[in-house]
């Protein structure tokens, strides 16, 4: 008897402290949904709709920029502020925050997306769109490949580039683009295929950084975001995003460089 109440005693304490750790996450929940419908305002609306353009595209990237700073002005206002008072203790909400259960997708919901970034398109671009006929059956041969091969496409292309003719040179097609790189009519394939490595790596990483920027906009919390080495693949997950569509197009929009005409101060007064 001595041993199954010893038993019950602690399944309760267990119990209570699951309770106690639960809690924290209740917390940070209630005042992110208050962020959420401080966001959504009407007054945030308003100011959305005298810079929209008519560009449904453009329009929604301007609400989810202004709405994703204010949820992230509320929750900054907050910060430090008591939200949670139990007996003797008092949290702010940055300590709810760091003492919340990180729920992933099976348990909040969300969305889970695979990028590909476009090696193939990467080749093309740095090749000047070559026609070189041992180029272009390369590019059609590592495609192929690609469907049945684990091997990342730059790998593909450059064994078909040699599978095809051993003696050809990519230095040929790529000495003008890598011309600042050290690359000239002479260098060997080896050489070229280094720089090529450098430069596909380069266009990942800069995806990936501007995926990450994006997605720091909508005020997902603990989104998981994996650059998979060696394949050009970017997965992402976000816990809790309810319109998945919205974030879709979002996340695949091409990106526009604008020239805005600015005013001192002084003009404007």
């Amino acid at each position: 008897m001595q041993i199954k109440s010893t038993i019950k005693l602690f399944a309760i304490l267990l119990a209570l402290v699951c309770l106690f750790q639960l809690s924290f996450t209740v917390v940070t929940r209630v005042v992110e949904k208050k962020a959420t419908d401080y966001s959504k305002g009407d007054y945030v609306k308003q100011q959305a709709e005298s810079l929209m353009n008519g560009d449904k595209l453009h329009d929604e990237r301007v609400l989810d920029s202004i709405q994703s700073r204010k949820y992230e002005y509320y929750l900054d206002s907050i910060s430090n502020e008591v939200v949670y008072n139990i007996l003797i203790s008092k949290y702010t909400y940055s300590e709810c925050k760091e003492r919340e259960l990180n729920l992933g997708l099976d348990l909040r919901g969300g969305m889970n997306v695979m990028m590909e970034v476009a090696v193939v398109d990467v080749i093309e671009a740095l090749s000047g769109d070559s026609q070189d006929p041992t180029f272009r059956q390369a590019i059609a041969m590592a495609t192929e490949k690609q469907k049945s091969s684990q091997s990342d496409y730059l790998t593909l292309f450059y064994d078909s580039y040699r599978e095809i003719d051993p003696s050809a040179q990519l230095a040929g097609i790529f000495a003008y683009e890598f011309k600042n790189k050290g690359i000239t009519t002479t260098s060997t394939n080896d050489e070229v295929y280094q720089v090529l490595r450098e430069e596909v790596n380069g266009a990942i990483d800069r995806s990936y950084e501007i995926l990450r920027q994006r997605i720091d906009r909508f005020g997902v919390a603990q989104p998981n975001i994996q650059n998979i080495q060696g394949t050009g693949r970017i997965l992402i997950e976000l816990p809790g995003i309810k319109d998945p569509d919205r974030v879709r197009k979002l996340l695949q929009g091409t990106a526009s460089l604008e020239f805005w005409e600015t005013y001192k101060f002084s003009e404007v007064y």
